[in-house]
């Protein structure tokens, strides 16, 4: 989509979150070891909130924003970086 899109001036970019407190994705089922679990596969030690994605969509959306695209960004306190480090 970005390459189709290129040319127009427009970019397409995505946010893929982790996990994000105060959400009804996981409603009241989140059992407080699963979360102490998620936390802790965080390298900042924390959960994210809705504004942390909020902040990394208007960043996309803005002129700061204008030459990036086609990419994905991801909020989530850099567990995606503890998985693998624990591969």
């Amino acid at each position: 989509m970005a390459e189709e899109l290129s040319s127009g001036g427009i970019t397409v970019n995505a946010v893929a979150p982790g996990y994000i407190e105060d959400t009804e994705f996981f409603g009241d089922a989140m059992a407080p070891a699963r979360l102490d679990r998620l936390r802790g596969e965080t390298l900042t030690g924390t959960v994210g909130t809705p504004a942390d994605v909020a902040e990394a969509v208007a960043y996309l959306a803005s002129e700061a924003a204008s030459f990036t695209t086609r990419e994905v960004l991801h909020v989530n306190g850099g567990a995606l970086l503890q998985r693998r480090r624990r591969s």
